[in-house]
């Protein structure tokens, strides 16, 4: 599993996540297929590596995610929540 951040400046619909992911998201995503042979090698037939689009998606470290999420939560804490935040969801 990798995490990447919705740098596409929108919502995007990802059918592998069953939901919208919404602008500056990060998520974590499978990295490859359902039907991907552990086994198998970049350029076997059965690789099947997901590849997310540079364009809308940024691969995210876990160092960076951390630090995304105690910026949230700094932000909570002063009352500057952002939308989804202050609503409660």
């Amino acid at each position: 599993m990798s995490k990447v951040k919705n740098i596409s400046g929108g919502a995007l619909d990802v059918p592998l996540l069953g939901r919208q992911v919404e602008a500056d998201e990060i998520v974590e995503v499978p990295d490859f297929q359902p039907d991907h042979n552990p086994q198998s090698a970049p350029g076997d037939p059965d690789y099947l590596a997901i590849v997310w689009p540079p364009d809308k998606w940024e691969a995210v470290t876990d160092k960076a995610a951390k630090a995304a999420a105690k910026a949230d939560s700094a932000a909570a804490a002063a009352g500057t929540a952002d939308d989804t935040t202050a609503k409660g969801m």
